[in-house]
């Protein structure tokens, strides 16, 4: 059955996956023809799809794969803290050269051509 709204989608995907994580699968595609994104969540008793063409659910599609992906990993969903950027600019290493040895390498050796010509 196709839910149209995405919040009962994300609900009822989620608590799918939570009373059977064996046997659940999460399926997407996209249609280019019609532009239509479909996503599927099975447990092969039940079938829960949602179908969209806007752009803006893009974003919770992602956020829906986050959050069963770390459900699948047994990971809390973490959500990442923003770095502070240095004001005084970048940092760039100095490069150290190393001193030239007494040795030096062996001149490469040359090569002999091929001769390419082919016999009548």
């Amino acid at each position: 059955m196709y839910i149209s709204n995405w919040d009962e989608f994300q609900k009822a995907a989620e608590e799918l996956y939570t009373a059977s994580p064996e046997t659940t699968r999460y399926v997407s595609g996209f249609r280019h023809t019609d532009g239509e994104l479909i996503l599927k969540v099975t447990d092969d008793r039940t079938i829960i799809k949602y179908k969209t063409n806007q752009a803006s659910d893009l974003r919770k599609f992602t956020n829906l794969n986050l959050s069963l992906m770390s459900k699948m990993q047994n990971k809390s969903l973490e959500v990442p803290e923003q770095t502070e950027v240095p004001t005084s600019g970048p940092q760039i290493p100095k490069v150290v050269s190393a001193p030239n040895s007494a040795k030096s390498s062996p001149a490469p050796q040359s090569r002999k051509k091929k001769n390419n010509k082919r016999k009548a």
